[in-house]
């Protein structure tokens, strides 16, 4: 298996790098750097009599040999690496394709730089990735440097009802590929105003039991896989950021989240809870493929 991250010539963020090499350094499996140009040379039906976009992709080409000497040094010089260039147009399409290729456990994006430090943004190629990709993502937040070498936990978000049950396969395949415990936890956001929590009483009442049932289940299927698991309860905010507070984050940990029931199966789909999540998250975050329930 091998942890591919993608990145572009003239990389303005090492997040994803960082991000990439921990999970290697967890797993022991390959860490690919894949350096893609975007341009045209995949389309026959655009002309270039003059070769202007040839030029232009030999600059390139050589800031991507530069862009890769220095991602690798600011790696352990232990770490199995491979380094590649590819380019075309769809730069979320090389990934998958080199992700599948190269047997990849997960693709790792960094955020986009118009995001706060310290959170996850979606640009362009990670919007795309997180709405189609048939292998699990990996996202980093902006800045992120982290302290501790290795992934240490993971931390599962678990919705309530069945919905997620699907979701116990992919997790416990990927917490036993790094060979780390599981914690299961339900965000939410409720209004702190005291009317409208003394009047939705009765239906959050029901809704926290929807969810600690579900943690329960997903819970058992883990521990079956051979995953050391446990619930870590509900957590309700007045919005996802004090929400996402609540949880006792350490270092190592990885956010981990399923896709909408709604999604393909075998896909990626980001859908709108998630990706509140998902922009609240202090910790990197994996998403995994939607797949049918056994």
């Amino acid at each position: 298996m091998s942890v591919v991250v993608g990145f572009g010539p003239y990389p303005s963020t090492n997040s994803g790098l960082y991000l990439a090499a921990q999970l290697a350094r967890t797993t022991g499996d390959e860490l690919v750097l894949c350096c893609i140009i975007q341009g045209l040379a995949d389309t026959p039906a655009v002309r270039d009599p003059a070769g202007i976009d040839s030029e232009w992709q030999q600059r390139m080409r050589e800031a991507a040999e530069e862009a890769l000497v220095a991602a690798r040094d600011r790696l352990p010089t232990h770490l199995p690496v491979t380094e590649i260039i590819r380019v075309g147009r769809s730069v979320p399409a090389i990934l998958q394709r080199e992700g599948e290729a190269r047997d990849a456990r997960v693709l790792v994006l960094g955020s986009a730089t118009s995001g706060p430090l310290g959170q996850i943004s979606l640009g362009s190629t990670s919007d795309r990735l997180v709405h189609s990709s048939s292998l699990p993502v990996g996202l980093a937040p902006r800045g992120y440097h982290p302290s501790d070498d290795r992934i240490r936990r993971v931390v599962l978000a678990v919705r309530p009802g069945q919905s997620d049950l699907a979701l116990a396969g992919e997790a416990a395949a990927l917490s036993n590929w790094l060979g780390v415990p599981a914690i299961l936890v339900t965000f939410a956001v409720r209004d702190s105003a005291a009317l409208t929590v003394f009047a939705d009483q009765g239906v959050f009442d029901a809704w926290r039991a929807d969810a600690l049932a579900a943690q329960a289940s997903i819970t058992q299927a883990l521990e079956q896989s051979g995953v050391a698991a446990q619930s870590g309860g509900v957590l309700v905010g007045s919005r996802w950021s004090r929400a996402t507070e609540q949880f006792d984050w350490s270092p190592g940990d990885l956010l981990v989240l399923g896709s909408s029931e709604h999604a393909p199966l075998a896909r990626v789909f980001l859908g709108s809870t998630a990706t509140r999540i998902v922009r609240a998250s202090p910790v990197p975050t994996v998403l995994l493929p939607h797949r049918r329930r056994d």
